[in-house]
């Protein structure tokens, strides 16, 4: 395959010491939809988009973003003593207190640019920039927020790069590959909750919940993932400790408490039930008390989601399982999970575009200052059909170790590694297919 197929185009501008990376184009055609591209504009409430006239930066002037600080207070020993103290959740605290050291930080922030070509407008507390010019746009944004050193800005770098819980990047529906049809229906229903306003003029109701079956490894977490990002949300996951307990009623009241706590958010929320069929299953004939306490379970949550939607539209219910036939249909009904999308193991074609995602957003967020990270030789048409069978997970699993193998010869050796080949990856290919299932 082509370097250029593969090789995303970069364009290096520098001003007065300042450099911004532009991955990729960001124009969409005339009458189409604005959409959010990535930044890396770390915690400064920058949420910059591109759409037909151009591009433009919302800074929220009056909030201040600290989510490292606001973390802390969140869970340990910290989060602990101050809910003691105070009686207040420890992620409600710091929140407060990391809005309070903002907003005692500093007077009126600059509201001026240099650069002709931006225009900035007040709008309520935030200020808004627009430009014909990406360059000229990041520019004014990164003087607004005083913000030092590279910034780059790309489709595949979602805004903030960061780590979510468990250590997943933030994802975006365009980081997607090899899904086209589950891809496409999710990005209706951001677009549903984008336009909130045409939804009730129709009377129409968007999906309340979305249940995604299929092999592991295959990517349904990671859509849940990239739906939540979509729609400029939260993901909430609900893993099975959080719900299912020993002690006899306590099982019930956890999961009344987590619809109760989703009933309350006012941000977009994706409730993620990861291995649905693990923390509500069949319902049945209950002979004993574990069996019994899971039909209560599965009562309530088929109750809890009857109603959801109305009482917060804010909140989408998403549920993966590997294996459907375990999830009983009552649960699962329209209704309470509108769509029901298999999410098959990758074909040869939707192979070599997982592979070909993969790697252009490693070149995007690596190859800066002429590290060269991928040789010019890879054909992931080629690889896609050495890969037959493997999972997405798998592929990515095999880019992870042909980079490690790279970064521990270059560790031990204190000399350069040659960038990733073709056939650096068709081994680790198949050292993935290979391995012993344990």
């Amino acid at each position: 395959m082509s370097e250029t197929s593969l090789r995303p185009a970069v364009e290096v501008v520098e001003v007065s010491g300042r450099v911004l990376r532009i991955v990729d184009g960001h124009r969409i055609a005339p009458g189409a939809q604005a959409r959010q591209i990535g930044h890396d504009l770390p915690d400064r409430g920058v949420d910059l988009t591109v759409g037909p006239d151009g591009y433009a930066a919302r800074w929220a002037r009056s909030t201040f973003s600290l989510p490292g600080f606001a973390r802390m207070f969140a869970g340990g020993a910290a989060g602990g003593a101050l809910f003691r103290l105070l009686g207040l959740p420890g992620a409600v605290l710091g929140t407060i207190v990391a809005v309070g050291i903002a907003r005692s930080a500093g007077g009126p922030k600059s509201t001026t640019v240099v650069d002709p070509q931006v225009t900035v407008l007040e709008d309520g507390p935030d200020l808004v920039l627009h430009s014909a010019d990406l360059p000229a746009l990041v520019f004014a944004v990164m003087e607004l927020t005083g913000t030092e050193g590279p910034v780059t800005v790309s489709p595949a770098a979602a805004p903030g790069q960061k780590a979510l819980p468990g250590g997943s990047e933030r994802v975006r529906l365009d980081d997607v590959g090899g899904l086209d049809e589950v891809v496409t229906q999710f990005r209706d229903v951001a677009v549903s909750f984008r336009h909130p306003e045409v939804m009730a003029r129709w009377g129409a109701t968007r999906p309340q919940g979305i249940l995604l079956y299929g092999p592991p490894g295959t990517g349904k977490t990671m859509l849940a993932r990239a739906l939540a990002n979509e729609i400029g949300g939260e993901l909430r996951e609900i893993r099975t400790p959080e719900i299912l307990d020993k002690w006899v009623g306590n099982s019930e009241k956890n999961i009344q408490r987590i619809f109760a706590e989703a009933r309350r958010l006012r941000e977009p929320t994706v409730l993620l039930f990861d291995e649905f069929d693990s923390i509500i299953s069949y319902t049945g004939t209950a002979f004993d008390a574990a069996g019994q306490m899971i039909n209560a379970v599965a009562g309530i949550f088929k109750q809890e989601m009857n109603t959801l939607i109305e009482e917060n539209p804010n909140i989408i219910v998403v549920a993966t399982t590997n294996f459907p036939d375990r999830v009983d249909a009552s649960l699962v009904r329209s209704g309470r999970f509108d769509l029901k999308l298999p999410v098959p193991l990758p074909t040869r074609r939707a192979r070599a575009d997982i592979l070909t995602k993969l790697i252009r957003g490693l070149i995007a967020r690596h190859e800066v200052g002429g590290f060269r990270m991928f040789a010019d030789d890879l054909d992931v048409e080629e690889l896609a059909t050495a890969a037959s069978g493997l999972t997405g997970a798998d592929l990515k699993e095999a880019l992870r170790r042909a980079q490690l193998d790279k970064a521990m010869r270059e560790a031990r050796e204190t000399t350069p590694a040659g960038p990733i080949t073709q056939a650096d990856l068709s081994a680790a290919i198949t050292r993935v297919r290979t391995q012993p299932v344990s």
